[in-house]
């Protein structure tokens, strides 16, 4: 039994992983390649190192398989390397440029002159009085000469480090730092700078090196400066973009300004330190391990979409692609562990354990066709809306489009988006409206979302509500090419009406819905053949009969003349009581004896937790005995049914599918048809006789198992069994692989 109910829970968990993601964040692959060579055709891939990141086995191992360019974290500074006039400290830079020589890896160096980190020999005498413009441009050639000389195998240099002043900047207000260099020279450091770099690192690129890069007042005094710069005879090479970013800014389309502004004077732009904090703050602005040490699920979704819509602008620039000048993509550090902003901050793709983020596998496996998609504007409003309300809307193409009145919110997260990782994030307008569309088209069919403003989880005001995930969520239709089968027709319809019953081994009433077909009320001499129609985890009794259009699909089928007319039952199948994701099973009541007798009043005994096997004890939520023992001769006795085992079956979704699975292997002599739909399968061996069974159905999307499914429908169909397997094309665990799967099922039933 064990084997056969792993090999149920198997297929639920390939099936259900954008489902149960929302319980915490999915666990990330082991990487087996890197980002190096996902963006081989684009830039280069580097990142910051210390001593830490090239002596422990664990890091040494990301650093190779990651990254093809690596950077002195603070080991080449000029204070690192020359805290004295003439006394030199090369040990620690010594070791990361012969570890990038001996793995193959290109050496970066940072930085030449930077107003930080820099002895005050250079800029001052013994008396602590700034020193004469010639001893300054005498000490810099000195240490320029040394430490370039020193490794000449260094491909770049960021000659000088932040030199432009940040914002504001007032009118009269010098736009530059007011640096000791500056004061003694104003901007001929600079240009000495670079002259002495070209002196003695002839064949390295030489870098402007700044933050707030993206900041379109501060990125036009870059961009000022440079060209200054280069019109004094400086040979500036390429202009460094630090990317200190946070997840509120700068925007995608800040940084695609700034980087089209500086292609036009420079002809390489590397992003020399970038790490995106949860917070914020931003460039120079820092708040040392500001944050929860937990960072939530919202908030990695802000930085996931923050990275991936940088990524996205700078393949966009890409020197490798020929579309742009930008040639590398230096991360600050390897990982959270070692990042100068703090573990808290969360700033990189690698988290403190050297564990790939969600943020690292959007990154990486990005979707070169998303990056120049044209998006149709043909929007109209979801079919799921209220009534009156425009949004969201979706478009002839699949993509969604949302927009949610909230002017002092912070940030506006749709759970709705590709891949299961997190969803679509919302961007404010001026107007105080958050909009946004999905990255790309979403399978057809019927999507579960809500909104997290500000960390708070709300619905959507412009849809209908429907139950799933245990909560009542936001809906949203992608119109499928196929839909006429559950549309909305001039054909006589059934009713769905509910139902109470009293359920005495749960000390409760009960809730059912019950699909009549048109012609029901027509004779009252006329019996019909019922489906038991299971729900998923998370949902109810409502699910089939809203957004699985059950009542729907029947009628039209009936008016098509593709079933003989039956009755649909849907209860709850106590799914969100027995088991959630994250959480051991909660067991049953013990059954009561035969005969025995409770006081009226007297609560249930309580549950005891079964040893053995979890997987077991996820089933045994008393579902069962509600359904075969209480819900069925319910029915039967209310309704004209036709009461055998050959005119009933039990179908279920998902885990109501594991509940169909259990059950009627349990009970052979209630039901003659068995469906599972995205909900496991059978094999020959666990059926106990041939004759027990008139008909099999398994079903899945083709973004499921569809393989398992094929194999078992075969092995079925091979042993004598009746067995129909079906695979819905295009779709994953969602409704409209189930509403194709039950008008796939309905005309096999009861033959």
């Amino acid at each position: 039994m064990r084997k056969k109910l792993l090999t149920v829970f198997s297929f639920l968990l390939i099936g259900a992983i954008s489902v149960w993601a929302q319980f915490g964040p999915m666990p990330q692959p082991e990487p087996t390649d890197g980002m190096k060579d996902a963006y081989k055709d684009y830039f280069m891939i580097g990142v910051a190192v210390n001593q830490r990141n090239i002596s422990d086995p664990a890091q040494i191992a990301v650093v190779k398989r990651e990254f093809n360019s690596i950077t002195a974290e603070n080991d080449m500074k000029p204070q690192p390397t020359e805290p004295e006039y003439g006394v030199f400290n090369w040990e620690n830079a010594d070791k990361i440029y012969q570890f990038a020589k001996d793995n193959g890896i290109k050496m970066r160096g940072h930085t030449l002159m930077w107003h930080s980190q820099i002895g005050r020999w250079m800029y001052q005498d013994e008396k602590g009085n700034l020193v004469s413009k010639e001893k300054l441009f005498e000490n810099m050639e000195h240490h320029i000469k040394a430490i370039c000389e020193r490794y000449p195998d260094v491909y770049a240099w960021d000659v000088v480090n932040e030199a432009v002043q940040d914002s504001p900047v007032w009118p009269g207000q010098s736009p530059m730092r007011q640096s000791p260099m500056f004061q003694i020279a104003g901007e001929e450091f600079l240009v000495k700078a670079f002259e002495y770099a070209a002196k003695y690192a002839p064949n390295a690129l030489l870098f402007y090196n700044d933050y707030n890069d993206a900041e379109p007042e501060k990125s036009q005094r870059i961009y000022e400066l440079v060209k200054r710069l280069k019109e004094a005879g400086a040979r500036v090479d390429g202009i460094g973009m630090q990317a200190h970013y946070n997840v509120y800014s700068p925007s995608a389309e800040n940084i695609d300004a700034a980087i089209t502004k500086y292609e036009s004077i420079v002809d390489h732009i590397h992003i020399t330190e970038l790490d995106i904090r949860i917070n914020e703050d931003m460039g120079g602005g820092l708040r040392f391990r500001q944050g929860n040490a937990n960072v939530s699920s919202w908030e990695q979704t802000l930085q996931q979409d923050q990275y991936e819509n940088l990524f996205k602008v700078l393949r966009k620039h890409a020197s490798g692609t020929g579309a742009g000048k930008v040639d590398l993509v230096n991360f600050w550090n390897v990982s959270d562990a070692d990042s100068w902003l703090g573990t808290n901050n969360y700033p990189l793709l690698f988290d403190a354990n050297l564990k790939p983020k969600r943020a690292y596998t959007a990154v990486k496996k990005f979707n070169p066709a998303l990056d120049n998609a044209e998006i149709k504007e043909d929007f109209v409003p979801s079919s799921k809306n209220q009534p009156g309300q425009q949004y969201p809307m979706v478009n002839s193409q699949g993509y969604a489009r949302f927009r949610v009145e909230a002017p002092k919110a912070t940030s506006v997260i749709v759970s709705l988006g590709l891949g299961g990782q997190g969803g679509t994030v919302l961007h404010k307008d001026a107007d105080g409206f958050w909009t946004g569309t999905t990255a790309g088209p979403m399978d057809e069919g019927f999507h579960y979302y809500h909104l997290t403003i500000d960390g708070g989880v709300v619905n959507d005001p412009g849809t209908n509500n429907y139950y799933g995930s245990t909560r009542w969520e936001s809906g949203i239709e992608i119109p499928a090419h196929d839909q006429a089968f559950y549309a909305e027709r001039n054909i006589p319809h059934g009713n769905v009406e509910q139902v109470l019953f009293w359920s005495e081994s749960t000390s409760q009433l009960r809730r059912a819905f019950v699909y009549t077909p048109p012609t029901y009320d027509a004779s009252k001499k006329t019996k019909y053949p019922v489906l038991y129609l299971q729900h998923g985890w998370g949902e109810n009794e409502y699910a089939w009969s809203n957004q699985g259009h059950a009542n729907l699909i029947m009628d039209n089928m009936i008016a098509d003349g593709l079933i003989e007319p039956f009755i649909v039952v849907m209860t709850y199948g106590m799914t969100n009581e027995g088991f959630r994701p994250g959480q051991m099973p909660r067991p049953a009541a013990p059954a009561k004896a035969e005969g025995a007798e409770k006081a009226e009043g007297t609560p249930a005994p309580a549950p005891r937790r079964p040893a053995g096997n979890p997987l077991a004890s996820m089933m045994n939520n008393g579902f069962e005995t509600v359904l075969v023992d209480e819900l069925i001769p319910y029915i039967d006795s209310h309704y004209r049914t036709k009461a055998d085992k050959a005119h009933r079956a039990m179908a279920g979704l998902s885990m109501g599918g594991m509940e169909t699975h259990t059950i009627t292997l349990n009970r052979p002599e209630v039901f003659g048809y068995y469906g599972l739909l995205s909900g496991g399968v059978y094999t020959p061996e666990e059926l106990k006789d041939i004759k027990d069974v008139k008909g099999i159905f398994l079903g899945c999307g083709s973004k499921e198992s569809p393989d398992q499914i094929n194999k078992s429908a075969a092995a079925l169909k091979a042993a004598g069994y009746n067995a129909k397997g079906y695979v819905s094309e295009g779709t994953a665990h969602e409704f409209l692989t189930w509403r194709r799967c039950l008008y796939e099922m309905a005309p096999m039933l009861f033959k």
